[in-house]
């Protein structure tokens, strides 16, 4: 008896780690599109630099079927090609926002990383991938919610 009552709660207690353990962990997919405004341009020769903000709407699909939609402002900087910058990304239901920190390649390929938020955003992580072209583009990762 003792050992099926072992058994037992041993099964138990690993589907309970098992289920807070991916509590709020998604693989997504991601769409975007958006326009650079406000933009400063410096070219000389073989330099040129590129700055304004990046405006537009981003719409993930979450592993479960659910759909973020934000709105979202980001600041960039891209020199000869190679840009990097930061999002805010507000959800479009509420003044609820997290934040993407990014890098793009002269190729278009980006990478960024979620790095918390508000409301229901706080404390979001996640890692994404995607292509960039001229304000349009779309790709995955993890963005994981607490």
């Amino acid at each position: 008896m003792f050992k099926l009552k072992t058994i037992i709660i041993t099964v138990l207690a690993t589907m309970i780690f098992a289920k807070i353990s991916s509590a709020g962990h998604h693989q997504m997919t991601m769409m975007y599109g958006g326009e650079f405004t406000n933009m400063n341009v410096v070219a000389n020769g073989d330099h040129m630099s590129v700055s304004g903000a990046f405006i537009g709407t981003n719409r993930m699909t979450m592993e479960n079927g659910d759909v973020i939609q934000t709105n979202f402002m980001c600041p960039a900087l891209f020199i000869n090609g190679d840009g990097n910058g930061t999002c805010k990304m507000k959800d479009a239901k509420s003044e609820d926002f997290w934040v993407l920190v990014w890098h793009c390649g002269v190729d278009g390929q980006c990478k960024g990383d979620a790095v918390n938020g508000t409301g229901r955003f706080e404390g979001v992580t996640g890692k994404m991938s995607w292509w960039n072209d001229s304000g349009w583009g779309e790709g995955s990762g993890t963005f994981i919610m607490k």
